[in-house]
């Protein structure tokens, strides 16, 4: 019941946000949030995906195999260490904030609103909030709480995302931050959300019902699975810096 719900909420948000858009781009990982995203989407407009990745890193390796088995249209964005010295950059500078998870995790969203043909950008963001995505949840003792907390912050990151698009004369959008998308998921009991070491499990039901591989795909954090948090360490470690310290210190590139 919940997960036809969450399909319906969603195709509505994307039916706003999409409108008369003749191709939109989505942000991809393989992983579960993108690609739902990527298959509603690509029932109103022509979709393309892109990801980013550090060579030799998880996703470098699994991400074009994940977009075949969906069908999916993809770029493989390859991340140079110039480049990530430039996005670290610009991420520390959106977010004001140098912390190594958030510089890591915004810096593909970056790349992908710069790299996109497409005036439109979609991304996965806010469903680990909403549906208890993160292994932290399951060992808090009030875990509703910390996901409030959580999703006020995503949404304040997406809103700075929102302002760097719109600079370069696109969008960004987050269908799952959709104030429909939000109500529903205030709606559903925790256990629907996780169950036992499950998590997102609502999510996944509606994967299913869209008979996506996804739905079955562990989670693995963007600023992991692209690599990039892991060349920040080595990068920082080359110049006898922390990760923290070498981000500030890169805002002079900017």
């Amino acid at each position: 019941m919940y997960s036809a719900k969450l399909l319906d909420a969603l195709r509505a948000s994307l039916r706003r946000i999409v409108a008369d858009e003749p191709r939109v781009a989505v942000a991809y990982s393989g992983g579960l949030d993108s690609s739902v995203v990527a298959e509603l989407a690509s029932e109103l407009s022509k979709t393309k995906c892109y990801s980013v990745a550090v060579p030799g890193s998880h996703d470098a390796r699994t991400v074009v195999a994940n977009a075949d088995e969906e069908g999916r249209e993809l770029e493989l964005v390859s991340m140079t260490d110039s480049g990530l010295h430039v996005l670290a950059a610009k991420a520390a500078a959106l977010l004001e904030d140098a912390s190594p998870v958030a510089v890591g995790y915004t810096i593909p969203l970056l790349a992908v609103v710069e790299r996109a043909n497409e005036m439109l950008i979609l991304a996965g963001n806010g469903a680990d909030e909403l549906f208890g995505g993160y292994a932290k949840y399951l060992t808090s003792s009030e875990p509703e709480q910390q996901m409030r907390g959580d999703l006020e912050k995503a949404m304040g990151e997406a809103a700075a995302l929102a302002g760097y698009a719109s600079g370069l004369g696109k969008r960004i959008e987050f269908p799952f931050l959709d104030e429909e998308v939000r109500n529903l998921a205030a709606s559903i009991p925790l256990d629907r959300k996780m169950q036992g070491a499950s998590r997102k499990v609502v999510l996944r039901e509606a994967a299913g019902q869209l008979s996506l591989p996804s739905q079955h795909r562990p989670k693995k954090a963007a600023q992991y699975s692209t690599g990039i948090l892991r060349r920040m360490e080595e990068l920082a470690k080359a110049d006898g810096k922390s990760v923290g310290s070498w981000i500030a210190s890169l805002d002079n590139l900017e």
